[in-house]
């Protein structure tokens, strides 16, 4: 097994930005991955003293599936985000001043027209990542376990639909999967598998055109009874991670597993479950109380446990069965 590529996401739902070789580092997620977003509510958020907030709350493509189409580059040396625009407009944006962070945040107000609850606000905070997990985790997609999916659904699968900081080759498919609670050494950095990745309806967007042009999460449910692709990994000895560089997996008896190594939501559809279409959690509303079973039933202050999605991002799950079937 061997790492066959390697991307970070400097601001969080924009493009991916391929690297040869990257230094991680114990204890720390993936270097200048996640570390400006746009957040779209009126979530309190303090540089000074940050705190970690469900990805809902941000501008990104299981919201916004028109950022795909985007083009981005982020300038470290100088804090500079490039812009290229479907029609082929050219922006470059100066993320360290507030002038530039202003014309950022006023152009992606006008090109995400939907689905947000008042001004743009780009954020950002020192040692602070905006990745789905509170945890800093580097995440990890075995393209033979795409390529699986692709056998058995006969669709193509662009590997970067799934947005991950380490693809690796030469795995069986779906083996990762049991890499949880297990040491895995990239290279010479040493990890532990913390948790599997369960997906969301960012991965039903294509990474070239901005459609949603597949079910993903509903199509993984339908064949296995969960959401789960991909892992997370935590390092525990850092060092350089490399293409090409090797993959070793603990093969003796695993380690314990980890007490959030489940996705909280890897289930099949029971009667009168309810889904969130952004990230496709399942839950019975009957549970959380007696009067509800429907959709408009959830009150207006209802979030998504999962990712914190209003309830308009809500429907019956035997509909999202009946689509994705």
């Amino acid at each position: 097994m061997r790492i066959t590529s390697l991307y970070r996401y400097p601001v969080k739902g924009l493009s991916p930005e391929r690297l040869p070789s990257v230094r991680v580092a114990s204890g720390e997620g993936f270097p200048l991955d996640r570390i400006y977003a746009l957040l779209r509510t009126d979530a309190a958020f303090h540089p000074a003293a940050p705190t970690w907030l469900a990805k809902a709350n941000f501008v990104m493509l299981m919201l916004h599936e028109q950022i795909a189409g985007l083009k981005t580059h982020y300038s470290e040396h100088d804090k500079t985000l490039h812009i290229q625009t479907p029609d082929g407009r050219a922006m470059a944006f100066l993320l360290d001043i507030t002038s530039g962070r202003t014309a950022l945040e006023q152009f992606m107000l006008e090109f995400i027209p939907k689905r947000r609850n008042g001004p743009l606000r780009l954020v950002e905070a020192q040692g602070h990542q905006f990745t789905d997990k509170a945890a800093k985790y580097i995440s990890l997609i075995n393209l033979a376990s795409l390529r699986e999916l692709e056998r058995r659904w006969g669709q193509s699968l662009d590997p970067l639909r799934f947005r991950a900081n380490v693809y690796i080759e030469d795995a069986e498919p779906f083996s990762e999967l049991d890499w949880v609670g297990r040491e895995v050494l990239l290279g010479n950095v040493h990890t532990v598998a913390m948790q599997r990745n369960g997906r969301c309806a960012a991965t039903n967007v294509n990474p070239d055109t901005g459609i949603r042009d597949r079910d993903i999460p509903g199509q993984l449910r339908a064949t296995f009874g969960h959401k789960d692709l991909g892992i997370y990994l935590r390092v525990i000895n850092g060092g350089w991670l490399r293409e090409g560089d090797p993959i070793t997996v603990q093969s003796t008896e695993a380690m314990p597993k980890p007490a959030d190594t489940a996705t909280g939501n890897a289930t099949g559809i029971a009667a009168g479950q309810l889904i969130c279409t952004a990230c496709y959690y399942l839950f019975d509303p009957r549970i959380l109380h007696t009067a509800w079973s429907r959709p408009e039933d959830l009150p207006d202050s209802w979030r998504c446990p999962d990712c914190g999605a209003t309830r308009d991002t809500v429907i019956p799950a035997a509909t999202q069965q009946a689509a994705s079937s």
